[in-house]
């Protein structure tokens, strides 16, 4: 960040602002200061214009573009929905400009997680290419972002019954969002490997590594991602069949379906012996029904 020999927009309220009365190279020295106040002042005022025009901070997209993961969590959070007006309104202009949005999405602060999360989301809707190249990225950040199962005990730090109720509640509403989040850009992910397989091939690894994730809004979305590139280079995923395999046991009846078949668009023909196990014991119909018809076409292939 540059330092500052003055305080650019001093005295302008971004909720009043107007795109006539601002000076761009004021509003990009804001930007760029090493004042996290100053940048906060300067990528609301990008946010004010962006919701009346996005045409107003055309000028400044780089420099907004660069502040996702601002070690500020307000500048981060502002410059994500300043983004996310213009992916709305012109998702071409975001082309080239998402390394650091890429980068907030393993963020530790949950909320710039989630609001990233959403904005692509969107962008993998109108313009996946866009997003394919950042699929590896992405799947990582979910794996990185998992969240412990540990809580702290609150009874050494708090006494008061009531404030450590408070204190609990908001840190499961922070991992409820997490998990939105999360759940989120394991499914941009999917969306990639359906439009553009191609350009994920090196998302194998961080999405098989969600194999084993605790949640299984986590594993059934890698598995399915898998299976569309195994569909595209069954060479690809080859390498990760045992983990695919693995899933065959999951305690969840629709994650063991969604392993059942990916390993059938895999074409793994080691596999049939447990599919055919699954048919003949497995606890839901589904299950055993799809493992049946899968070990019998890997077996006539």
């Amino acid at each position: 960040m540059a330092t500052n020999s003055t305080d650019p927009l001093e005295g302008v309220d971004p909720d009043a602002v107007d795109p006539g009365d601002v000076d761009v190279a004021e509003v990009r020295a804001a930007l760029n200061a090493s004042n996290p106040l100053v940048r906060q002042r300067g990528v609301d005022v990008c946010e004010a214009l962006a919701e009346d025009d996005v045409d107003a901070v055309r000028p400044l997209l780089d420099d907004v573009a660069a502040l996702p993961d601002d070690d500020n969590a307000a500048v981060g959070l502002s410059a994500v929905s300043t983004l996310d007006a213009v992916a709305v309104a012109d998702p071409d202009a975001l082309d080239g400009r998402l390394d650091s949005l890429v980068a907030a999405a393993s963020s530790d602060i949950v909320d710039v997680q989630l609001t990233t999360a959403v904005l692509f989301g969107k962008l993998v809707v109108e313009r996946p290419d866009l997003v394919a190249p950042h699929a590896r990225a992405l799947a990582a950040a979910v794996r990185d972002t998992e969240p412990t199962d540990e809580s702290p005990d609150l009874e050494e730090f708090v006494d008061h019954p009531s404030t450590r109720e408070t204190i609990a509640e908001h840190e499961r509403a922070e991992r409820e969002r997490r998990i939105s989040g999360r759940q989120t850009l394991v499914n941009v992910v999917v969306a990639v490997t359906e439009e553009a397989p191609e350009s994920a091939f090196d998302a194998v690894d961080p999405l098989a590594a969600l194999l084993d994730d605790d949640n299984p809004n986590i594993v059934g979305p890698a598995i399915d991602a898998l299976g569309e590139l195994a569909a595209a280079d069954p060479e690809a995923v080859a390498p990760v069949s045992d983990e695919l395999r693995e899933c065959l046991d999951h305690e969840d009846p629709g994650v063991r379906a969604r392993a059942v078949g990916a390993i059938g668009r895999l074409g793994d023909v080691g596999a049939v012996p447990k599919l055919r196990t699954l048919a003949d014991t497995d606890d839901n119909e589904d299950v055993r029904e799809l493992a049946g018809e899968t070990a019998a076409f890997l077996t006539d292939a």
